[in-house]
């Protein structure tokens, strides 16, 4: 899979772009931007939901192979799916930081 960006809203009207690495789960965080596209300077909790549940959609689809019938899925790989699922009700949510993401066992 290739990268994915994520936004994380700051209080002083701009944003972080995080760029993650979905195969070494490494971030590229790009500070303080602002898009003329946002009026408000940022973009708006529906738009990072969006994009946070589509890369949780991603994450979720890399491992549905584990759900095989010719497969015992292991406790650990359970949780991590679980966990994604139960993301959209997460505290931060949407704003998300990196450690409030599961780690792939």
């Amino acid at each position: 899979m290739g990268a994915y960006t994520i936004t994380r809203a700051k209080g002083d009207g701009t944003f972080d772009l995080v760029k993650i690495d979905t195969k070494t789960n490494e971030e590229t965080i790009v500070s303080n931007v602002t898009d003329p596209q946002y009026p408000n300077g940022k973009e708006s909790d529906e738009e990072v939901a969006e994009r946070n549940r589509s890369f949780r959609n991603d994450k979720l689809a890399e491992t549905d192979w584990w759900a095989n019938s010719d497969v015992t899925m292991t406790e650990a790989q359970r949780a991590y799916r679980t966990a994604l699922r139960d993301l959209t009700s997460h505290a931060n949510w949407p704003d998300l930081d990196a450690a409030d993401w599961p780690t792939k066992p």
